[in-house]
């Protein structure tokens, strides 16, 4: 979903100006890229841009599969879920969000006790609620700032964007946006 203000072009920050941004309680699991395996690979601007997370439908005959083997893919979705509790130490997905967020298809807006520096490359996993679905993401850490709509005690707040994330997933987190903000409107009448 995006917002029609196109006054600046893209680049490093300007993820508001390109897509709508609502206030989110949502799971949140920060994890700086070194401390994954395969970490240690320079970061560059040309891999960023070119580097993204495969969307499992382009995979050819992977639609057909979910459709004609529902058990197939329920154990494909359970599989891919514990691969990612793995890659999360184990943690299994919250029951209940643990961070107050800024939240757009763009970036994060979220207060940490971790510090980051402004540039960092990190891995995010997100678990959206109530629909408890997760989004596994790489994003970069543009500022380290205040930014009150997150603050949580004295952590500091940062504001990071999406580097690699796949289109199914940035499509969730617009829908997640959307129904924020159809709830904010019903409130505003």
């Amino acid at each position: 979903m995006q917002d029609t203000q196109d006054d600046a072009p893209f680049g490093l920050g300007n993820d508001r100006r390109r897509f709508v941004r609502v206030q989110d309680a949502l799971g949140l699991h920060v994890q700086r890229l070194v401390e994954l395996p395969a970490a240690g690979q320079p970061f560059s601007e040309v891999e960023r841009s070119q580097v993204r997370k495969r969307d499992k439908y382009s995979i050819p005959g992977y639609a057909e599969v979910r459709r004609d083997f529902p058990q197939v893919a329920q154990y494909i979705t359970d599989l891919e879920e514990r691969i990612r509790e793995l890659l999360l130490d184990g943690e299994p997905v919250p029951a209940k969000p643990t961070h107050k967020v800024s939240l757009s298809a763009g970036g994060v807006r979220f207060s940490a006790k971790q510090l980051f520096v402004p540039g960092e490359v990190v891995s995010m996993t997100l678990t959206l609620f109530p629909s408890g679905k997760r989004i596994g993401s790489d994003a970069i850490i543009i500022a380290a700032n205040e930014a009150d709509e997150v603050m949580h005690e004295d952590d500091p707040t940062y504001h990071s964007e999406f580097i690699r994330i796949s289109d199914g997933d940035r499509a969730v987190i617009e829908e997640q946006v959307k129904r924020l903000l159809s709830k904010r409107t019903l409130l505003e009448e």
